[in-house]
């Protein structure tokens, strides 16, 4: 029950960021859960010991992903990222090995958040409706992989997909998630995103689908590697933010890049 409470309150939370927030206090409320996941990530990566710098690579990642909105490019960040966290490295590290160590551990969630959950910002700033229409395409498809991959996987699940990586994860229930998302893009054209030709909708829902399931698959070695269950407590019944959203880490991008060189090209 507290995990479908958590989620029926996140939906509508969500519902209302996509569809009524102006730009500027969407983009904020993303920044804030971007902070919030690249925090949870370095949390995991320092649970066996490695020491990256945690607050200098929140507010990098932050930057990174703010810079979708235009104000300035995406490599500024990043190279300013690079020289701070380099030399912090080489001031509070004894050891060269240890240098890198925490320079290669502070960035990682950098690209792999930031970066990442960056796009989500990218999508809201199209032209026109297009913004909030694919975001809500997105998060239709997504969570509609996610759930039906859980329960199918729950239900009739037989075959391990990744048992290194995530041991309750099945085949069945990837089939189950990726048709689902199929059917969500489906669902998404004849709902709110008529502007979008139905093959379109529905190959976007099937590769979103895939999407998805490599982006748990990612968190989950990360977590793996840490040896912890979930990225934070942080959401009763669900456990961190970045267990919520890690679905988005490559489902963003593609959307993001298939809407700019395959859906403008045709308009």
């Amino acid at each position: 029950m507290v995990r479908i409470v958590t989620a029926l309150i996140l939906a509508t939370g969500l519902w209302l960021l996509i569809r009524k927030a102006p730009q500027p206090l969407f983009c904020f409320a993303a920044t804030v859960v971007i902070g919030i996941a690249t925090w949870e990530c370095y949390r995991m990566i320092s649970a066996e010991g490695s020491r990256p710098f945690k607050a200098i690579g929140v507010g990098i990642s932050v930057a990174v992903a703010y810079s979708f909105v235009g104000w300035y490019e995406v490599h500024l960040p990043f190279v300013l990222g690079c020289a701070i966290t380099l030399a912090l490295a080489m001031l509070m590290r004894d050891r060269p090995a240890e240098m890198l160590e925490s320079a290669l551990r502070t960035a990682f969630p950098v690209l792999f958040i930031g970066l990442s959950f960056g796009f989500l910002i990218g999508l809201r700033t199209m032209p026109g409706e297009d913004g909030n229409n694919l975001l809500l395409f997105l998060f239709l498809c997504v969570i509609l992989a996610d759930t039906a991959a859980y329960y199918v996987g729950r239900t009739v699940g037989r075959h391990l997909m990744a048992p290194r990586l995530s041991p309750k994860k099945t085949w069945e229930g990837a089939i189950g998630g990726v048709l689902a998302s199929t059917l969500g893009g489906g669902i998404a054209h004849f709902w709110f995103f008529q502007n979008l030709p139905l093959a379109h909708a529905l190959i976007l829902g099937l590769v979103l689908g895939f999407a998805a399931i490599a982006g748990d698959l990612a968190e989950s070695m990360v977590k793996r590697a840490a040896e912890v269950k979930d990225s934070s407590r942080l959401l009763p019944g669900h456990g961190g933010v970045l267990d919520r959203t890690d679905s988005l880490l490559f489902s963003g991008p593609i959307l993001f890049y298939y809407y700019r060189f395959v859906l403008q090209a045709m308009s």
